[in-house]
């Protein structure tokens, strides 16, 4: 964002642009949001500018985070920020932006910009002054120093029996003979001082040790996509009341209506059920066990670092959380209706036969070899589950999107065990990488056979490669 573009996130009359143009406050601000890393994150720039500008106007008490989700973010008015927390998680990048550009960038900028923590109303600051240490005898010149240590009253020197004095700039102690009491202090005080950098030493050794380790362990091709330094990261867990009201309505609920609360077609064709049941259902806030051993097994991933990794229930999620950042959605669209934003541009996609509602997975592209249709519904197929690990961009382009879904919970299972599973992924995942080594977007359907409620190893049946 370039000087005189102000308009594109709050309309000011041009006496006012022209005052804020004089600012040096704002001046400084339009140096930030011109900077590579601002302009390529739109909502970054477009929180700093509001925040700063509210400032301006003296405006700042109003920055809360209620107020500033619904204002730079969109959100609802009564949304509940505690289960929402996009506006904690971009200021937490916000920070980490703004030091990074005074580290480098700015860091000849007079006036330096901080968010302090607990609030979202920026300070303007005087640049911190280093190399100097004022008032310090060691950082003066020697004229001060002497004119300083002329006038200085120096403390009693602990078994001296006199005062410290200052001859001619030098520091001189009447010769006494020190007591016995002495000596053991000064021997305890350099005994502590050995442990002390002893502990320093060892911490910095353990500290780096931490470093190297995870360091060589984030450059994973697939989760070094999905956990990145300056994007956030929503795991999405699946709604199994949505599940069980498949089960007993067998009537599908779309995402339109998954979001409005609207369940009023399903209801009236829901034989031999009780529509306050199914709204039951429809209302619970269950996940499975299979999803919440998935998060658990995610949050372990060294890539997954806590402060940029947030955890949501499928019905606290927005729309705009699909455009920014990362996100791994776990269970098919039947628990976690977000997957339907996507499927579009899938080639595998999970779907419900009208006729006898059972359920498959639809090849819609399929390749030589391949069938159609992927399901456990035929005898021949009946000891067989199947499911799909879909790796896409997100719906800006700026982020990934991984899909885990299975026909059931098995299936889920049997695509989580794979992709958690180095040894039998990388081998595959090395075989499409393009020339360069990155990692294109791809699907991948997978069978597995069912034993008893789980499902074994999971076998690659087909994989489309998107880019």
């Amino acid at each position: 964002m370039t000087r005189g573009t102000a308009a594109e996130y709050l309309d000011v009359d041009a006496d006012e642009q022209k005052n804020r143009d004089e600012d040096p406050r704002y001046q400084l601000l339009q140096r930030i949001l011109a900077t590579p890393d601002f302009v390529r994150s739109p909502q970054l720039s477009k929180f700093l500018f509001y925040i700063c500008t509210a400032t301006f106007e003296d405006r700042g008490q109003t920055l809360s985070e209620q107020h500033v989700g619904v204002a730079v973010f969109g959100r609802e008015p009564d949304y509940d920020s505690a289960a929402d927390t996009i506006v904690r998680s971009h200021a937490l990048r916000l920070r980490r932006r703004l030091e990074q550009y005074f580290q480098r960038a700015g860091r000849n900028e007079p006036v330096h910009l901080v968010i302090p923590r607990g609030g979202y109303a920026p300070v303007f600051l005087p640049a911190p002054a280093f190399g100097q240490m004022e008032g310090s005898p060691l950082g003066a010149p020697q004229d001060d120093f002497e004119e300083q240590s002329s006038s200085l009253e120096l403390p009693v020197v602990p078994g001296t029996g006199g005062k410290a004095r200052a001859l001619s700039g030098e520091i001189s102690l009447d010769r006494t003979v020190p007591d016995p009491l002495t000596f053991v202090l000064w021997r305890y005080r350099a005994l502590t001082a050995v442990l002390a950098l002893l502990v320093i030493g060892l911490a910095v050794a353990f500290g780096m040790h931490l470093r190297t380790h995870f360091l060589t362990n984030r450059h994973h091709v697939l989760w070094g996509r999905l956990f990145t330094d300056d994007e956030p990261t929503h795991i999405v867990l699946g709604d199994s009341g949505l599940v069980l009201f498949h089960k007993e309505t067998h009537q599908y609920v779309s995402l339109h209506d998954f979001l409005s609360d609207d369940v009023s077609k399903q209801l009236p064709f829901a034989e031999h059920t009780d529509p306050k049941f199914a709204e039951f259902l429809l209302h619970r806030r269950y996940t499975s066990m299979v999803d919440a051993a998935t998060l658990a097994r995610l949050l372990r991933l060294p890539e997954a670092i806590p402060e940029r990794t947030l955890v949501h229930y499928s019905r606290d999620m927005h729309l705009n959380d699909f455009k920014s950042g990362n996100v791994i959605l776990i269970g098919a669209q039947e628990a976690n209706p977000w997957v339907e934003l996507f499927e579009s541009h899938m080639d595998f996609v999970f779907s419900i036969d009208p006729t006898d509602k059972h359920t498959f997975f639809l090849n819609r592209r399929p390749l030589p070899g391949e069938a159609i249709e992927y399901s456990s519904h035929t005898p021949q197929t009946s000891t067989k589950v199947h499911a799909v690990i879909a790796f896409l961009p997100n719906l800006s382009a700026t982020g990934n999107v991984l899909i885990l879904e299975g026909i059931s919970m098995a299936g889920t299972e049997a695509a989580v065990d794979l992709v958690m599973d180095d040894d039998r992924l990388l081998p595959i995942l090395n075989k499409i990488r393009k020339p360069n080594g990155s990692l294109p977007h791809f699907e991948m359907l997978l069978e597995s056979d069912t034993l008893g409620e789980s499902a074994g190893p999971a076998r690659v049946v087909a994989i489309h490669l998107h880019d």
